[in-house]
């Protein structure tokens, strides 16, 4: 390890020197490109300067003093050069030949974002297009009276030729399909979270802030910073929205739905944050052409831009080392790569072997470690996991584009024990993986239409190998989902306050479950298909002086297996009262025919236990849910307070799906529940920090009309949640400290009375009133800090650290009751208890370029 340590010093030696040189080399030379000074001026005052490049290839002048400033090194130039140099505002800056100054100016703006257009065609004076800032040329003398500006995706704008001068006036487009880019409402947190008037969350991760106790941006980590998003046990396996399930999620990437999310089995993202550049989070109001999660949905987008240049990065953690690399081959056709791999195969890093530690907890891994230290076993686990993707991008016209998509995640494990009288090893091994692709057409017919046409496919393998050691019992238990689709969207603009989206989706889902024992020879397969047609259309109003923003929209799913119809309405309100105030409504009925069950704690080695069944109207019902929620908003000078109130309700569950470790374990009983509570946010921004205090109050309860009780607090009825944290941003420095608290999740302790009974037999737990009782209150502090550094104008190294339960709290996370014996073989009651993550230290680096 030395010697790497020294050749890896060695080689950012010679990259220091050869930068350094190359900068000494620079300055000896008495005559610069006028390009290059160009480039040399917009690094050092911030400046963007609008010149054709191929006039300037033969131009070499001395450059202006070092110490020149941006007014006086313009000055200079325009002395040494014959051309002029205008200032449009304090950022852009024109070059023009002094025998072109009969000239005319306009600068194209994107109205929503305010960056410039480049290549919008401009029409009535010949034919011309904006460079690379946004700026066009017209002569000053013509007889056109109007000049025509369109672009791809925005509204044609018609304009006096009057209205451009030689100041280059701002001229401002706005989005021909507003409704793919919904208003924003406010900056949620840290930037680079927004709330949308929707009443959904939109994460955008290029130049995102900084959340406590994050090192790399972990996608679905940062969803459990919203109100109503957690998870009960710290993984984002089992992201909990306003008391659902995880698998009532529904997790899309690129559109594609996933039914694995998570590495390490579920501490971290399998979505690599490189290139997922944009994430949607609807809780309540989900806009109708999303189905199949009854309690949220989590939308997940790479970049669908061909890069202006070569873009890339790679780096390291504790955990895993990355890459990525976004590659223009031409103007339009461009190619997106990523890659993450665990490092434990040549450095086992104190923090890898932490989350071993956590993940393998109440496991088969720790029960053979466990019985190596009473019998004569040894034993040994191997983990590693990697992800990897590629998106290509090819833009056949300004009108057409096509984009292809590949995804592939896998983790893998392997533990052996060995038994040292006759040196037999038996291996087992747990495989979990997920591929997926998609390959989509977009067209825009007119200013106003646009279509998207998406066909993917989605397979989810989860795969287990169970080898006894004493009696060569050998268990195989396999989950398969297979789901190919096809979605046609459509987009219609019918004036500037309304707008039209409707679509037509088709699914195909199949799902195996294979168990298979050699002793005695049993063998189960069940394998079931089930095909949906859905169509959906969804209508947006700004009304009322633009005060009021109103969706109102439709879903019709018709299971052709199943033969019935489920029509979901979906609404949302948000209309501006004045002074900051606005006030929003929201409501859906929703449904969804995948799910995941538990049949024994102990499948899949106790690893990864659920395993993925289909709606059959039989023992797995058609779920569905219906939600309303109203709420307060306050916006305005850096303050930002949200009050909103819910009511859910979800009907379809079965016991088995829920994770009960009480009398109800093995019951095969279908019933619901229903949650309700308060949401509320307080958000302060200055220029430099960033303060937030979120609250969640709210009542989790089951009904299960055939359990007695049949009414009894959820698994995971968290009752309050509270989360107060700051950001602190300095030029190039980042630091965020947050703390974490909820009370305790409910569960089940044995009857105290007469905690064993035998029932035929079989010694059995007699377990008090479901859910009766509380875990300890959760709390967890986290800090982060993040400093980028530019090594070149092109190369930049960005270095975090952060720090995960900084005060090392032995948080528990779930308690169970287990039948064991004592050293008189007499039957005793063993508590089982899921400790959190203790004091986790991790930091990253990354070359940026």
């Amino acid at each position: 390890m030395q010697k790497k340590a020294n050749k890896c010093n060695c080689i950012f030696l010679i990259l220091y020197l050869l930068f350094s040189c190359n900068g000494v080399f620079a300055q000896t030379i008495k005559k610069t490109a006028l390009s290059e000074i160009f480039n040399i001026l917009e690094t050092k005052f911030d400046i963007r300067i609008s010149y054709a490049a191929n006039e300037f290839d033969d131009i070499y002048i001395n450059p202006p003093p070092v110490n020149s400033s941006l007014d006086k090194s313009l000055t200079y130039l325009e002395q040494e050069t014959p051309y002029i140099f205008t200032k449009i505002d304090e950022r852009y800056i024109t070059v023009v030949l002094r025998v072109k100054e009969e000239l005319r100016c306009g600068r194209i703006i994107d109205a929503g974002t305010n960056m410039p257009l480049a290549g919008a065609e401009i029409t009535g004076v010949g034919t011309t297009t904006t460079n690379s800032e946004g700026v066009f040329y017209i002569s000053n003398h013509n007889d056109s009276e109007t000049i025509t500006i369109a672009y791809i995706g925005f509204k044609t704008v018609k304009i006096p030729f009057d209205r451009i001068g030689e100041d280059c006036p701002d001229i401002l487009m706005k989005p021909a399909i507003s409704y793919l880019d919904q208003v924003t409402l406010q900056k949620y947190f840290t930037r680079g979270i927004r709330k949308q008037v929707d009443g959904s969350f939109v994460i955008n991760t290029n130049n995102f802030g900084l959340l406590p106790g994050q090192v790399n941006g972990d996608i679905l980590q940062i969803t459990q910073a919203l109100p109503g998003v957690e998870s009960v046990d710290e993984t984002i396996s089992n992201i909990n929205i306003r008391g659902g399930t995880h698998d009532e999620n529904n997790i899309l990437w690129d559109d594609i739905k996933m039914y694995q999310s998570g590495h390490f089995f579920g501490l971290i993202s399998a979505f690599n944050p490189d290139l997922t550049k944009k994430v949607r989070v609807y809780k309540n109001g989900t806009n109708p052409r999303f189905g199949e999660g009854v309690s949220g949905v989590i939308d997940m987008h790479s970049e669908n831009k061909i890069a202006d240049s070569f873009t890339g990065g790679a780096g390291f953690d504790l955990i895993n080392t990355h890459a990525f690399a976004e590659i223009p081959v031409s103007k339009s056709f461009g190619i997106q790569v990523s890659g993450r791999r665990s490092i434990n195969d040549f450095l086992m890093s104190p923090v890898f072997g932490i989350y071993e530690d956590r993940i393998f907890q109440d496991t088969e891994i720790t029960t053979a470690e466990n019985n190596a230290t009473s019998t004569e076993i040894t034993s040994e686990n191997d983990f590693k996991f990697y992800d990897f993707s590629v998106k290509i991008l090819l833009d056949l016209s300004e009108k057409s584009s096509f984009r292809a998509n590949f995804l592939t995640i896998k983790n893998d494990l392997e533990f052996t024990e060995t038994l040292l009288s006759s040196s037999n090893s038996e291996t087992s091994n747990l495989k979990q993986s997920s591929t997926v692709g998609g390959l989509s057409w977009q067209q825009l017919w007119t200013p106003k239409i646009k279509t998207n046409l998406l066909g993917y496919g989605s397979y989810y393998q989860l795969n287990s190998v169970s080898e006894e050691i004493f009696t060569t019992q050998k268990l195989t238990q396999e989950n398969e989902v297979l789901e190919v689709g096809l979605k046609l969207d459509g987009f219609i603009t019918l004036s500037d306050k309304t707008q039209l989206q409707a679509g037509y989706h088709f699914s195909e889902t199949g799902i195996a479950n294979t168990q298979d024992v050699n002793l005695p020879r049993f063998r189960s397969f069940q394998k079931d298909v089930l095909r949906t047609h859905i169509v959906f259309a969804n209508i947006g109003f700004t009304t009322f002086a633009n005060k009021t923003k109103l969706n109102i929209g439709f879903r019709a799913n018709y299971f052709t297996k199943l033969n019935r119809v489920l029509f979901e309405p979906r609404f949302t309100l948000h209309h501006k009262l004045g002074s900051g105030f606005s006030t929003e409504i929201l409501g859906e009925f929703k449904s969804q025919s995948t799910t995941q069950r538990i049949d024994f704690d102990s499948d899949f080695l106790g690893v990864e236990k659920r395993r993925w069944v289909l709606a059959d109207n039989d023992g797995v019902p058609l779920i569905q849910s219906k939600q309303i929620s109203a709420g307060l908003v306050y916006n305005k000078l850096n303050w930002f307070v949200n009050l909103e109130g819910f009511y859910k309700q979800v009907k379809g569950v079965t016991s088995r799906n829920q994770g009960f470790q009480n009398q109800f374990q093995f019951a095969q009983e279908q019933g619901n529940y229903s949650s309700h509570g308060l949401e509320f946010v307080l958000n302060k921004k200055t220029k430099s920090f960033s303060t937030w205090l979120s609250y969640l109050l709210m009542k989790n309860d089951y009904n299960f009309e055939t359990l007695n009780p049949s009414e009894f607090p959820s698994n995971f009825d968290v009752r309050h949640t509270a989360t107060i944290a700051s950001t602190y941003t300095h030029k190039k420095l980042k630091v965020a400290l947050g703390i974490n608290w909820h009370s305790g999740k409910p569960f089940t302790k044995p009857l105290a009375s007469e905690e064993v009974i035998f029932d035929n037999g079989t010694q059995i737990i007699q377990y008090d009133t479901p859910n009766n009782e509380r875990l300890p209150n959760y709390f967890r502090t986290n800090l982060s800090a993040e400093y980028l550094w530019d090594f070149s104008e092109k190369i930049k190294g960005k270095f975090n650290v952060a720090i995960l339960n900084i005060l090392n709290t032995k948080n528990k996370l779930n308690r169970r009751y287990s039948i064991d014996t004592d050293e008189n073989n007499q039957f005793r009651i063993n508590q089982i208890d899921e400790i959190s993550l203790g004091i986790t230290p991790n930091f990253s680096f990354q070359l940026l370029f």
